[in-house]
């Protein structure tokens, strides 16, 4: 009888680290009563993007508030404390995520879909407001808004996490202290070439005197501010070019579920926010997609379709950068760089034993932004420096700067390029095999925003607006 219970909760464990990656769907009818008709547009739409795997899961849905979406910046406030002004202010941010969100899962429907997002905009209003006003609601939202992470507490169990995590954490010191003794000493064996920003639109690169704060302290970026940010610290990329797998583009998935891949220089950019001792900073955060990491050995578990290197910089009031990190989009490989006059180490971290990887610091000697150094088929950055185009060589490409968010929803393919549980199908990696224990889903594999798990020792996320408060202190 011992033996056959164990056997039944194995099985459940393994069933559900197979599916455990279902995505964030709208799990449940809405909190908020507005009308019977309201809870009607709310069925369909749930119904129809659950069934046709449309779900875009960049964001939280918390459960039984539909009509919200949150990032895990907007679910670190506490609810409770929030004033009036800032329950509003909250409320906004949330209903336009989630707006933005249905304006992906909606593209490619039927053409009666887009009278189903107006009646969908319509009664979540309404809901916005009612909840806004009422106490009782409010607190349940409270109870339901925190995102939850991106690893599989099933897969540790049935992995025995704790007697493999020496291990892993024994490999990951070895893969990534090559890494950072590899950083500023790499020989290249085939040659650059270097792609700079196309600042012909430049909307203007003055110095940033402040930012206008809504009532929760967040920098309100409108356009020309945001982009002008961009244009600024848009960094040049110097990338060791052995073939194609080498050469930027744009991923796509067809109509018949198959990956493609489109050569073309072009950046994709993201906007998100970080906390640092009571401030609210903003972070530009910098795509760059290649068509592969091509295979080095016949049992080469982390080759695959697609790969990147994503840049972000964290600016500090002034607009100034006060800390880069870079990860791959698998959430692999995150490492650090801090400029001159930015954070600094906290004497109160052990950064070996917490596996935060620093590659030194950064001095730029004026510039505002640097050159990073790329190199053939891992895409790992081995060098980072200041630059002026005078001092690139002769072999230079401009690329454009586009959102992010221009690959979710329906790819120039026609196909979704993102799953509904935020993975991208068809580009895992044989490392999964041996990584699954500790409950980091395809481990390797590329995946959307708001799910990059960085580490496979503990839990840690590229997009906790905590990170910088928790390893450094503001400059001196």
């Amino acid at each position: 009888m011992g033996r056959n219970w164990w056997l039944v909760v194995w099985m459940a464990l393994l069933l559900e680290v197979l599916t455990g990656c279902a995505s964030p769907q709208y799990a449940a009818e809405p909190t908020v009563a507005v009308s019977r008709d309201c809870d009607r547009h709310f069925t369909l739409w749930r119904n129809w993007v659950v069934s046709d795997d449309r779900f875009d899961a960049q964001e939280w849905s918390p459960p039984g508030f539909p009509y919200l979406r949150v990032d895990r910046f907007l679910a670190s406030f506490d609810l409770t404390e929030l004033t009036p002004a800032q329950r509003r202010d909250w409320l906004g941010r949330a209903y336009d995520k989630a707006d933005i969100a249905w304006q992906f899962e909606v593209q490619g429907g039927p053409d009666a879909s887009s009278q189903w997002l107006d009646d969908l905009r319509s009664c979540a209003l309404q809901a916005v407001s009612k909840l806004g006003a009422e106490s009782d609601l409010w607190l349940k939202l409270a109870e339901s808004v925190q995102v939850p992470d991106s690893y599989s507490t099933p897969a540790q169990v049935l992995g025995v996490y704790p007697l493999v995590k020496p291990v892993v954490r024994w490999r990951a010191g070895v893969t990534m202290g090559e890494l950072v003794d590899q950083y500023g000493h790499y020989k290249a064996l085939a040659g650059w070439r270097t792609y700079v920003p196309d600042l012909t639109d430049v909307v203007g690169r003055s110095e940033v005197e402040t930012y206008p704060l809504d009532s929760l302290g967040v920098p309100v970026l409108g356009e020309s501010l945001r982009l002008m940010l961009f244009q600024r610290h848009a960094p040049a990329w110097r990338i060791e070019t052995r073939d194609s797998h080498d050469v930027p583009g744009i991923p796509a998935r067809g109509l018949n579920g198959q990956l493609q891949f489109r050569p073309e220089p072009v950046v994709f950019t993201h906007l998100s926010f970080a906390r640092m001792r009571g401030r609210i900073l903003p972070q530009l955060v910098y795509v760059l997609w290649f068509s592969g990491r091509p295979s080095e050995h016949w049992l080469d578990i982390y080759a695959g379709e697609l790969d990147g290197f994503i840049w972000r910089v964290t600016l500090g009031p002034r607009g100034q950068p006060l800390a880069y990190d870079t990860i791959h989009p698998c959430g692999c490989y995150h490492q650090w760089l801090l400029p001159e006059g930015g954070l600094v180490k906290s004497v109160g971290v052990d950064y070996e034993a917490e596996q935060i990887w620093l590659l030194g610091s950064l001095p730029l000697g004026g510039k505002e932004a640097p050159l990073l150094s790329l190199s053939a088929g891992d895409h790992q950055l081995v060098g980072a420096s200041g630059f002026h185009p005078t001092d690139l060589g002769a072999e230079i490409h401009s690329y454009r700067l586009e959102s992010l968010d221009g690959l979710r929803g329906l790819s120039n393919a026609g196909g979704r390029l993102y799953g509904d549980d935020g993975l991208i199908a068809g580009t895992e990696r044989l490392e999964r095999f041996l990584l699954w224990p500790t409950g980091v889903p395809s481990a390797g594999g590329m995946r959307q925003w708001g799910r990059h798990a960085v580490s496979f020792v503990g839990r840690r996320h590229f997009d906790d607006p905590h990170l910088l408060d928790r390893y450094f202190l503001p400059p001196p």
